[in-house]
């Protein structure tokens, strides 16, 4: 885990900074915001078309070649960033990202349940979250401080060009240091899905979660400057509290998944995410948006974890790369559909009125996957009481 954490910690660095920043930098090269949605689409159509394969790979060839290739990739988006002229460069940048994501994320995830089992696996998740955010916050601060210092007449160009560094810095710790974990756990545990059908049921609502999900990423900077401060700096310190939360909370919210059960957690976290996204329209003095978002970011901290340990719980041990490739491919079709609809909410019917559709529909997702997990554990009783 400990060589694992450092590959993160590297490549992390540019992660939440160019989240935050991406529809800002993109607009000032002339894209519109339905071409801002199309840049955060393309990322998952691309994921879409990867992931299943990703799966299949690494689990023939192992979790540490995903790794490598997708800290590869990752590096080799920022000289893109670098260059970047037009709409084209940005383009073919997220192109390239959406493939090293698909193979960094896919490979990590699956590295985790390797070194993991019940008792440890969300706490392990949230462990890995803590040491994103650490990164994070450090390439934040590195490319917010030349940003608004303008040391350079060309401010993000010197900002890529230490994330490229520090990308460099994780694809050589990745190649020199990490081990190979696919053979580590002989053993499998089953999981709670018997059959195809549950499956498919169980992916279903995992793309619907990312779709509802993934409506406000290619807006939500856009809002801000619409609706709370046309300041960045301003816009900047909303994000502070809950990147200091991040530091240190993932972990312990992971062990109390694992301690209290993941869907449970899962379910109560989305259900208060949901009701928190209806009250983003109704606060828009900037103090009470800042409170209001540090609780939106502290639920996302407590059930994070234990939705990225849920997809073995369900699915189960084995081939646990395919499991994973299986789960970033629903993702991958719900965020692709998402930012589109989400942008022509925005851009057509109301700024406001896609954080109520956002809630309104996490609401009803989170109904429907309390009833899966009760068809599914009601299955599974019957099935013991057969047995006995």
């Amino acid at each position: 885990m400990k060589e694992l954490k450092r590959t993160i910690y590297f490549i992390s660095f540019p992660l939440s900074f160019m989240a935050f920043i991406f529809p800002v930098y993109a607009s000032s090269l002339g894209a519109s915001p339905i071409q801002i949605g199309y840049l955060f689409s393309v990322f998952s159509i691309i994921g879409i078309l990867m992931r299943p394969m990703v799966g299949n790979l690494i689990d023939r060839r192992g979790r540490k070649k995903g790794i490598l290739i997708g800290t590869i990739l990752y590096a080799m988006v920022n000289i893109f960033y670098i260059l970047a002229k037009d709409y084209k460069y940005l383009l073919i940048g997220r192109i390239i990202q959406a493939l090293g994501s698909s193979y960094l994320w896919i490979s990590v995830n699956t590295f985790i349940s390797d070194i993991s089992d019940t008792s440890n696996r969300g706490k392990n998740f949230g462990s890995l979250d803590e040491t994103m955010a650490k990164g994070e916050w450090i390439g934040s601060i590195i490319g917010f401080s030349i940003l608004f210092n303008k040391i350079t007449d060309n401010p993000f160009k010197l900002v890529f060009m230490i994330f490229l560094t520090t990308s460099l810095i994780s694809v050589f710790h990745t190649l020199k240091a990490l081990p190979e974990t696919i053979s580590l756990k002989k053993e499998c545990e089953e999981g709670n899905i018997r059959n195809k059908k549950q499956l498919k049921y169980f992916l279903g609502i995992i793309g619907i979660i990312s779709l509802i999900s993934s409506l406000t990423t290619p807006i939500y900077l856009l809002y801000l400057k619409d609706n709370i401060t046309k300041d960045l700096g301003l816009i900047v310190l909303l994000f502070i509290p809950s990147s200091i939360l991040a530091l240190f909370l993932p972990k312990k919210f992971g062990s109390f998944s694992d301690k209290y059960g993941r869907v449970k957690i899962v379910i109560i976290g989305i259900l208060i995410n949901a009701l928190l996204q209806i009250f983003i329209p109704l606060n828009k003095a900037y103090y009470n948006f800042m409170i209001l978002y540090t609780l939106i970011s502290l639920v996302a901290m407590f059930y994070g974890p234990a939705f990225s340990s849920l997809i073995i719980d369900f699915v189960g041990e084995d081939k646990r790369g395919r499991s994973y490739g299986l789960y970033n491919f629903a993702t991958g079709i719900g965020g692709a559909i998402g930012p589109i609809m989400g942008s022509y909410i925005y851009e057509n019917l109301g700024h406001d009125l896609v954080f109520f559709v956002k809630g309104g529909l996490l609401i009803v997702a989170v109904g429907i996957i309390a009833l899966i997990y009760i068809k599914v554990k009601a299955q599974g009783k019957n099935k013991i009481m057969e047995i006995r």
